[in-house]
């Protein structure tokens, strides 16, 4: 970990930071999907709907390129020249009529965000460490989710004046850029080599040494990543018929809803280092528990504020993400933590992609297709959850015992 002088420290945090608004604001011009259909008739709907998820197909790809782009440029280089990317392919489409070149810039912004994004997270574990680290993780999940609802409303905004103009949105990646640029050190690359390679000789002896059990840790907190993120989705892509099929009034109100428990998860991310230092490592048992009593609250609601409290609840579980990362960036050796960030981030997006087609596989299986049942097969994989990290929870606390012994 590179030592930072403790003046600058401030504005190291708000640098690094401030790159996690940008993390999750590809799908902010889904606001112009009917402006866009209307546009381009002589496409599919399906097709021009894509336009909305085409980055997430190359985020996953450049991800996991993110580590050998690193190792040629740098962190920080590769930082600024993703977030030009993201410029780029963020704003183009305002000024193109082109389908065809849409679809390229559409890539190119979701190339450009998927390079970057893993460093999000591990540029505050190459600087921080324990409980500040811990706090700073739980931030970062915030500003990241209030990034998200930002971009979103203001793309709302601009989409009164033609459909193009929600792509403007993507013009407040400048002052992201400007603010990394100042607050970032040009110094912090060379810093952060010298201390790995002072530090490799000794961590290739610990690796030899080293109790098995971390790395197969790492992985399955990984693992329950993946499930989680093709859990929870469901919250949004099953909701809008769950309300239809148990014929509650008001059901206009669903994007307020679910924008209330966006937000308040947000704010609920903000105090997971506190969080956790009053639950520990059964943190992630505790939310996923109260996601599940959720999930299970959604198949009976009778009315759109109860639905609130209910998404509430299941939003909450998002205190799991940190929690993972921490675990990732305390467990893994230095050398690696980025890739494994990587590959993290790789199993979020895929779980999100596939989240509908394994929800509808269960309940072909178990004969439950509606959207309701939907919400009980949640309630199931959320329990399984909770139970694997109670688990890990269980074996962290032996560990540490045996090692006293």
């Amino acid at each position: 970990m590179t030592k930072v002088v403790t003046h600058k420290k401030g504005l190291l945090k708000f640098g690094i930071l401030s790159i996690s608004t940008m993390l999750q604001d590809a799908g902010a011009i889904s606001v112009a999907v009917v402006g866009m259909v209307g546009a381009f008739s002589d496409h599919s709907t399906a097709s021009v709907q894509a336009l909305v998820t085409i980055p997430s197909f190359s985020m996953m790809l450049f991800i996991l390129l993110n580590s050998l782009v690193v190792k040629y440029i740098g962190k920080r280089n590769t930082v600024i020249i993703s977030l030009l990317l993201a410029l780029i392919g963020g704003v183009g489409p305002a000024f193109t009529s082109s389908f065809t070149a849409i679809q390229v810039l559409r890539f190119i912004y979701g190339a450009g965000t998927g390079l970057y994004t893993p460093l999000a997270v591990s540029l505050l574990g190459d600087f921080f460490s324990g409980d500040e680290l811990r706090n700073l993780l739980g931030i970062q999940a915030a500003v990241s989710s209030f990034g998200s609802s930002a971009m979103t409303f203001v793309a709302g905004l601009l989409v009164g004046i033609k459909w193009e103009a929600s792509f403007w949105v993507y013009f407040l990646v400048v002052p992201v850029l400007i603010t990394f640029v100042l607050t970032f050190p040009k110094n912090a690359n060379n810093e952060q080599n010298t201390a790995d390679n002072e530090q490799q000789v000794k961590q290739q002896s610990i690796a030899k040494s080293e109790n098995k059990k971390l790395p197969a840790l790492v992985i399955v907190g990984m693992l329950m990543l993946f499930v989680y993120f093709s859990t929870i989705m469901a919250l949004y892509t099953d909701s809008g018929l769950a309300i239809k099929q148990l014929a509650l009034s008001n059901q206009g109100f669903l994007g307020t809803s679910l924008s209330i428990a966006g937000l308040l998860s947000a704010v609920l991310s903000i105090a997971y280092g506190q969080i956790y230092k009053l639950f520990k490592h059964y943190t992630p048992v505790i939310f996923l528990v109260i996601s599940s009593l959720g999930f299970v609250g959604m198949m009976h609601v009778s009315n759109m504020l109860m639905f609130t409290v209910f998404a509430v609840m299941i939003s909450s579980s998002a205190l799991l993400i940190p929690y993972v990362y921490s675990t990732v960036l305390d467990s893994a050796p230095d050398s690696s933590k980025n890739l494994t960030i990587s590959l993290a981030m790789v199993l979020n997006n895929l779980g999100a992609y596939v989240s509908p087609y394994v929800l509808a596989f269960i309940g072909k299986t178990i004969g439950k297709t509606d959207p309701v049942s939907a919400f009980g097969i949640c309630t199931v994989l959320m329990l399984i959850l909770a139970t694997v990290f109670f688990v890990l929870a269980i074996s962290r606390k032996k560990d540490k015992v045996a090692i006293k012994d």
